[in-house]
């Protein structure tokens, strides 16, 4: 067996006009306790200079500067990404006209793991399926392809506020055809290759 994990490592900012605020504020949107490596949020400020730029770091490592709009506000749009792990970050937004309008808004982010028991054996085996760093939906389900072939598989609720999950399941069945079978672990019931935050495990059925 081998497995492939999907996070999205890289943090890129976008500048957006947003409402302004009468004081420096920073705030995350959408709010949650926890978010997953791959997911995309917004960071919305107010009450900078207007027309001018900000600089938004990253406990203390500077990501970029944006621009404001006449309001004083900007809008950055940050995809989140951790290999392993859970983290809480820190992040800060400095007026670049005046350093002491400033604002701060904390996050913590987990990694996306799918960790399966055993990982090696024959096509049909019950499995352990140990998941945490869903934070996209309530449920965590299974996407099994194979070729035109999909079956998709409802593993159960996650829990806790980075959407863990620990459950036992049949992924394959015991007369799975030879060749590569890709599973891929999300939120979503209907399959899409794309998702952001999903992690994939490749099984590859020989004859014995």
């Amino acid at each position: 067996m081998t497995r492939s994990l999907a996070v999205a490592a890289s943090a890129a900012l976008l500048a957006l006009p947003a409402t302004a605020s009468a004081a420096p504020s920073l705030a995350v949107t959408p709010q949650k306790r926890c978010y997953s490596s791959g997911e995309t949020v917004n960071l919305l400020a107010g009450g900078f200079s207007p027309l001018a730029t900000a600089s938004v770091s990253r406990d203390g490592e500077l990501l970029r500067s944006l621009r404001t709009d006449a309001n004083g506000a900007f809008n950055g749009v940050l995809t989140l990404g951790l290999e392993s792990g859970r983290e809480t970050r820190t992040y800060t937004a400095t007026d670049d006209l005046n350093s002491t309008l400033t604002a701060s808004a904390q996050m913590t982010v987990s990694s996306v793991r799918v960790k399966l028991d055993p990982e090696e054996g024959t096509p049909g085996r019950l499995l352990k399926i140990k998941a945490h760093g869903f934070t996209t939906g309530d449920t965590l389900w299974a996407h099994v392809i194979h070729r035109k072939s999909r079956r998709h598989i409802k593993l159960g609720r996650l829990h806790g506020a980075c959407g863990k999950l620990t459950t036992r399941r049949r992924l394959l069945k015991r007369s799975a055809r030879f060749g590569v079978h890709t599973v891929q672990f999300d939120t979503f019931r209907r399959y899409k290759r794309d998702r952001p935050v999903a992690d994939r495990y490749t099984i590859t059925v020989e004859p014995a």
